[in-house]
Protein backbone atom coordinates (compact mmCIF):
# COMPACT_ATOMS: atom_id res chain seq x y z
CA UNK A 1 0.00 0.00 0.00
CA UNK A 2 2.13 2.92 -1.16
CA UNK A 3 -0.15 6.03 -0.33
CA UNK A 4 0.55 5.43 3.49
CA UNK A 5 4.67 4.72 2.64
CA UNK A 6 4.71 8.18 0.70
CA UNK A 7 3.01 10.20 3.33
CA UNK A 8 4.78 8.74 6.10
CA UNK A 9 8.42 9.28 4.39
CA UNK A 10 7.82 12.27 2.36
CA UNK A 11 5.98 14.11 4.90
CA UNK A 12 6.81 13.02 8.68
CA UNK A 13 10.03 11.77 8.24
CA UNK A 14 11.23 13.19 4.99
CA UNK A 15 14.47 11.37 5.17
CA UNK A 16 14.65 8.43 3.63
CA UNK A 17 17.14 6.71 5.81
CA UNK A 18 15.40 7.84 8.91
CA UNK A 19 13.51 4.90 10.35
CA UNK A 20 10.44 5.70 11.93
CA UNK A 21 10.33 4.55 15.61
CA UNK A 22 8.17 1.46 16.16
CA UNK A 23 6.48 3.73 18.91
CA UNK A 24 4.93 6.06 16.89
CA UNK A 25 3.79 3.65 14.25
CA UNK A 26 0.66 3.36 15.90
CA UNK A 27 0.30 7.28 15.79
CA UNK A 28 1.40 7.74 12.37
CA UNK A 29 -0.72 5.01 10.83
CA UNK A 30 -3.91 6.28 12.52
CA UNK A 31 -3.66 9.91 11.14
CA UNK A 32 -2.84 7.96 7.80
CA UNK A 33 -6.22 6.15 8.09
CA UNK A 34 -7.91 9.56 8.87
CA UNK A 35 -6.66 11.09 5.85
CA UNK A 36 -7.12 8.34 3.37
CA UNK A 37 -10.75 8.43 4.23
CA UNK A 38 -10.83 11.96 3.51
CA UNK A 39 -9.10 10.88 0.77
CA UNK A 40 -11.27 8.74 -0.21
CA UNK A 41 -14.54 10.74 -0.55
CA UNK A 42 -13.22 12.67 -3.52
CA UNK A 43 -13.00 10.02 -6.05
CA UNK A 44 -15.51 7.63 -7.81
CA UNK A 45 -15.42 4.46 -9.10
CA UNK A 46 -16.67 2.24 -11.89
CA UNK A 47 -17.44 -1.10 -11.74
CA UNK A 48 -17.64 -3.87 -14.39
CA UNK A 49 -18.47 -7.72 -14.46
CA UNK A 50 -18.87 -7.47 -11.00
CA UNK A 51 -18.53 -11.22 -10.33
CA UNK A 52 -18.45 -10.98 -6.56
CA UNK A 53 -22.18 -11.45 -5.45
CA UNK A 54 -22.66 -14.26 -8.28
CA UNK A 55 -20.36 -16.62 -6.70
CA UNK A 56 -21.50 -16.41 -3.77
CA UNK A 57 -24.68 -16.89 -4.46
CA UNK A 58 -23.84 -20.13 -6.66
CA UNK A 59 -21.24 -21.66 -4.77
CA UNK A 60 -22.76 -20.76 -1.31
CA UNK A 61 -18.66 -19.82 -0.62
CA UNK A 62 -16.87 -16.93 -0.56
CA UNK A 63 -13.78 -16.21 -2.89
CA UNK A 64 -9.95 -15.27 -2.94
CA UNK A 65 -9.59 -11.89 -5.08
CA UNK A 66 -6.55 -11.58 -7.49
CA UNK A 67 -5.15 -8.32 -7.84
CA UNK A 68 -1.90 -6.91 -8.96
CA UNK A 69 0.49 -5.58 -6.28
CA UNK A 70 0.38 -2.36 -8.25
CA UNK A 71 -3.12 -1.91 -7.84
CA UNK A 72 -3.38 -2.33 -3.96
CA UNK A 73 -3.87 1.13 -3.19
CA UNK A 74 -6.89 1.50 -5.62
CA UNK A 75 -8.30 -2.09 -4.50
CA UNK A 76 -9.06 -0.06 -1.09
CA UNK A 77 -12.16 1.06 -2.62
CA UNK A 78 -13.49 -2.17 -3.25
CA UNK A 79 -15.12 -2.23 0.21
CA UNK A 80 -16.48 -5.49 1.74
CA UNK A 81 -16.66 -6.83 5.40
CA UNK A 82 -14.13 -8.61 7.05
CA UNK A 83 -11.72 -8.98 3.79
CA UNK A 84 -8.77 -10.54 4.87
CA UNK A 85 -5.57 -9.18 3.69
CA UNK A 86 -1.77 -9.82 4.09
CA UNK A 87 0.52 -7.32 6.01
CA UNK A 88 3.96 -7.51 6.05
CA UNK A 89 6.00 -8.05 9.27
CA UNK A 90 7.68 -5.24 8.82
CA UNK A 91 7.18 -1.08 10.28
CA UNK A 92 5.78 -0.40 7.11
CA UNK A 93 3.11 -3.03 7.81
CA UNK A 94 2.42 -1.54 11.30
CA UNK A 95 1.73 1.67 9.46
CA UNK A 96 -0.83 0.10 7.22
CA UNK A 97 -2.61 -2.15 9.99
CA UNK A 98 -5.32 0.85 10.83
CA UNK A 99 -5.65 1.80 7.34
CA UNK A 100 -7.40 -1.58 6.16
CA UNK A 101 -9.05 -1.61 9.62
CA UNK A 102 -10.56 1.56 8.99
CA UNK A 103 -11.63 0.37 5.62
CA UNK A 104 -13.10 -2.81 6.65
CA UNK A 105 -10.33 -5.25 6.41
CA UNK A 106 -9.10 -7.88 8.60
CA UNK A 107 -5.18 -7.59 8.71
CA UNK A 108 -3.73 -10.72 7.92
CA UNK A 109 0.89 -10.01 9.34
CA UNK A 110 3.08 -11.75 6.85
CA UNK A 111 3.66 -12.31 3.10
CA UNK A 112 2.24 -14.64 -0.36
CA UNK A 113 5.24 -15.80 -0.66
CA UNK A 114 5.73 -19.36 0.51
CA UNK A 115 9.39 -18.89 1.06
CA UNK A 116 9.05 -15.50 2.53
CA UNK A 117 9.28 -14.39 6.53
CA UNK A 118 6.13 -15.73 8.21
CA UNK A 119 4.44 -16.70 4.74
CA UNK A 120 3.68 -20.13 5.23
CA UNK A 121 1.76 -18.64 8.50
CA UNK A 122 0.07 -16.12 6.76
CA UNK A 123 -1.61 -18.29 4.28
CA UNK A 124 -2.26 -20.63 6.99
CA UNK A 125 -4.18 -17.99 8.97
CA UNK A 126 -5.65 -16.59 5.78
CA UNK A 127 -7.18 -20.66 4.83
CA UNK A 128 -8.72 -20.26 7.79
CA UNK A 129 -10.27 -16.92 7.56
CA UNK A 130 -11.94 -18.22 4.36
CA UNK A 131 -12.92 -21.10 5.76
CA UNK A 132 -14.71 -19.89 8.46
CA UNK A 133 -17.20 -17.83 5.75
CA UNK A 134 -14.79 -14.69 4.82
CA UNK A 135 -13.40 -12.88 1.23
CA UNK A 136 -10.06 -12.61 0.92
CA UNK A 137 -7.93 -10.18 -1.38
CA UNK A 138 -3.96 -11.39 -2.52
CA UNK A 139 -1.03 -9.16 -4.06
CA UNK A 140 -0.40 -12.19 -6.37
CA UNK A 141 3.34 -11.03 -7.41
CA UNK A 142 4.09 -9.61 -4.06
CA UNK A 143 5.94 -9.28 -2.29
CA UNK A 144 9.09 -8.60 -4.32
CA UNK A 145 7.97 -9.79 -7.98
CA UNK A 146 8.66 -9.93 -10.53
CA UNK A 147 5.68 -7.98 -11.82
CA UNK A 148 2.29 -9.94 -13.27
CA UNK A 149 3.81 -13.31 -11.92
CA UNK A 150 1.48 -15.05 -9.55
CA UNK A 151 3.26 -16.51 -6.70
CA UNK A 152 1.97 -19.90 -5.18
CA UNK A 153 0.02 -18.15 -2.05
CA UNK A 154 -3.06 -17.47 -4.37
CA UNK A 155 -3.39 -20.89 -6.00
CA UNK A 156 -2.43 -22.71 -2.09
CA UNK A 157 -5.23 -20.67 -0.75
CA UNK A 158 -8.38 -20.96 -3.14
CA UNK A 159 -7.05 -24.85 -3.61
CA UNK A 160 -7.05 -25.53 0.30
CA UNK A 161 -9.88 -23.53 0.99
CA UNK A 162 -11.90 -24.57 -1.91
CA UNK A 163 -13.32 -21.35 -3.21
CA UNK A 164 -12.87 -19.09 -6.42
CA UNK A 165 -10.85 -16.77 -7.83
CA UNK A 166 -11.52 -13.71 -8.83
CA UNK A 167 -8.83 -11.64 -10.51
CA UNK A 168 -9.79 -7.89 -10.62
CA UNK A 169 -7.65 -4.80 -11.75
CA UNK A 170 -8.25 -1.34 -11.06
CA UNK A 171 -6.73 1.85 -13.19
CA UNK A 172 -7.19 4.79 -11.89
CA UNK A 173 -7.55 7.71 -14.61
CA UNK A 174 -5.50 10.46 -12.69
CA UNK A 175 -2.26 8.98 -10.83
CA UNK A 176 1.01 8.83 -10.17
CA UNK A 177 3.29 5.46 -11.17
CA UNK A 178 6.77 4.96 -8.75
CA UNK A 179 8.56 3.83 -12.23
CA UNK A 180 11.28 3.45 -9.97
CA UNK A 181 9.45 0.39 -8.03
CA UNK A 182 9.76 -3.12 -9.29
CA UNK A 183 5.78 -2.92 -9.49
CA UNK A 184 5.13 0.26 -10.65
CA UNK A 185 3.37 1.14 -7.95
CA UNK A 186 0.21 3.43 -9.06
CA UNK A 187 -0.69 6.39 -6.86
CA UNK A 188 -4.26 7.40 -6.61
CA UNK A 189 -4.89 11.23 -7.41
CA UNK A 190 -7.63 13.25 -5.74
CA UNK A 191 -11.05 13.42 -7.56
CA UNK A 192 -9.87 10.52 -9.53
CA UNK A 193 -12.18 7.56 -11.43
CA UNK A 194 -11.09 4.60 -10.61
CA UNK A 195 -12.20 1.82 -13.03
CA UNK A 196 -12.96 -1.78 -11.80
CA UNK A 197 -12.56 -4.65 -14.01
CA UNK A 198 -12.97 -7.98 -12.95
CA UNK A 199 -12.34 -11.58 -14.32
CA UNK A 200 -14.33 -14.41 -15.10
CA UNK A 201 -14.32 -16.61 -11.93
CA UNK A 202 -11.93 -19.22 -12.42
CA UNK A 203 -12.61 -22.68 -9.84
CA UNK A 204 -9.62 -25.40 -8.86
CA UNK A 205 -10.12 -28.64 -10.43
CA UNK A 206 -9.49 -31.77 -9.27
CA UNK A 207 -5.53 -32.73 -9.98
CA UNK A 208 -5.17 -29.26 -11.11
CA UNK A 209 -1.01 -28.81 -10.03
CA UNK A 210 -0.70 -25.28 -8.17
CA UNK A 211 1.46 -23.46 -10.76
CA UNK A 212 -1.02 -24.56 -13.70
CA UNK A 213 -3.77 -22.37 -11.21
CA UNK A 214 -1.85 -19.59 -10.68
CA UNK A 215 -0.67 -19.53 -14.66
CA UNK A 216 -4.34 -18.92 -15.61
CA UNK A 217 -4.75 -16.11 -12.80
CA UNK A 218 -1.25 -14.47 -14.37
CA UNK A 219 -2.88 -14.75 -17.43
CA UNK A 220 -6.39 -13.56 -16.71
CA UNK A 221 -4.99 -10.36 -15.02
CA UNK A 222 -2.23 -9.95 -17.82
CA UNK A 223 -5.46 -9.76 -20.52
CA UNK A 224 -7.49 -7.48 -18.56
CA UNK A 225 -4.64 -5.31 -17.82
CA UNK A 226 -3.85 -4.87 -21.51
CA UNK A 227 -7.59 -4.39 -22.07
CA UNK A 228 -8.01 -1.87 -19.74
CA UNK A 229 -4.49 -0.27 -19.65
CA UNK A 230 -2.64 -0.89 -22.47
CA UNK A 231 0.25 1.87 -22.51
CA UNK A 232 1.17 0.72 -18.98
CA UNK A 233 0.70 -2.89 -19.45
CA UNK A 234 3.02 -2.93 -22.47
CA UNK A 235 6.08 -1.12 -20.51
CA UNK A 236 5.14 -3.98 -18.05
CA UNK A 237 5.91 -6.44 -20.12
CA UNK A 238 8.82 -5.18 -21.50
CA UNK A 239 9.98 -5.23 -17.64
CA UNK A 240 8.67 -8.97 -17.23
CA UNK A 241 11.03 -10.20 -20.26
CA UNK A 242 13.91 -8.54 -18.84
CA UNK A 243 13.15 -10.34 -15.61
CA UNK A 244 12.84 -13.20 -16.96
CA UNK A 245 16.00 -13.08 -19.26
CA UNK A 246 17.94 -12.69 -16.23
CA UNK A 247 16.49 -15.30 -14.06
CA UNK A 248 17.13 -17.89 -17.36
CA UNK A 249 20.86 -16.46 -17.76
CA UNK A 250 21.13 -17.18 -14.32
CA UNK A 251 19.93 -21.00 -14.30
CA UNK A 252 22.23 -21.12 -17.14
CA UNK A 253 25.55 -19.99 -15.22
CA UNK A 254 24.70 -22.00 -12.27
CA UNK A 255 24.25 -24.93 -14.53
CA UNK A 256 27.38 -24.16 -16.53
CA UNK A 257 29.33 -24.10 -12.84
CA UNK A 258 27.76 -26.98 -11.73
CA UNK A 259 28.76 -29.12 -15.14
CA UNK A 260 32.46 -27.24 -14.63
CA UNK A 261 32.91 -28.19 -11.24
CA UNK A 262 31.42 -31.78 -12.08
CA UNK A 263 34.25 -32.14 -14.24
CA UNK A 264 36.94 -31.10 -12.34
CA UNK A 265 35.77 -33.83 -9.85
CA UNK A 266 36.29 -36.43 -12.87
CA UNK A 267 39.81 -34.87 -13.57
CA UNK A 268 41.08 -35.20 -9.56
CA UNK A 269 39.60 -38.23 -9.16
CA UNK A 270 42.14 -39.40 -12.27
CA UNK A 271 44.79 -37.83 -11.07
CA UNK A 272 47.55 -38.31 -8.50
CA UNK A 273 46.49 -36.04 -6.00
CA UNK A 274 42.77 -36.20 -5.52
CA UNK A 275 41.59 -34.27 -3.02
CA UNK A 276 37.83 -35.97 -3.46
CA UNK A 277 36.27 -36.72 -0.10
CA UNK A 278 36.33 -40.57 -0.09
CA UNK A 279 39.24 -41.06 -2.25
CA UNK A 280 42.57 -40.92 -0.87
CA UNK A 281 46.00 -39.41 -2.60
CA UNK A 282 47.15 -42.76 -3.48
CA UNK A 283 44.39 -42.95 -5.69
CA UNK A 284 42.56 -45.22 -4.23
CA UNK A 285 38.92 -44.99 -3.07
CA UNK A 286 37.45 -45.93 -0.12
CA UNK A 287 34.52 -46.87 1.83
CA UNK A 288 31.75 -50.36 1.87
CA UNK A 289 31.21 -50.85 -1.94
CA UNK A 290 34.68 -49.14 -3.24
CA UNK A 291 36.46 -49.20 -6.40
CA UNK A 292 40.38 -49.34 -6.65
CA UNK A 293 41.32 -46.68 -9.00
CA UNK A 294 44.49 -47.18 -11.06
CA UNK A 295 47.04 -44.65 -10.76
CA UNK A 296 48.54 -42.99 -14.26
CA UNK A 297 51.72 -43.70 -14.74
CA UNK A 298 54.08 -40.41 -14.54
Amino acid sequence: MAFPLVVSRLVVFPSTSMKVPTLVNPVIGAGIAVTFKLFRLTFRIRVRNDQRERVVQRTGKQYALAILHAHQLAALSLSAPRVGAMVSRSRDGDLLMPLLRGNGCVPIRGSSGVGEKGGATALTKMIRHVKDGNPSVIAVDGPRGPRGVAQKGIAMVAMKAEVPIIPVVLIPRRRWIMSKAWDRMQILLPFTLVDAMFGDPIFPTPGESIDDLRAKVAESLRVMEHRMDPEEAAICDQQCRKSSGKRRNKRERSSDEATTQSDDIVQSVGGQDSLVPGVEPNGVAVGADSISLKRQAA
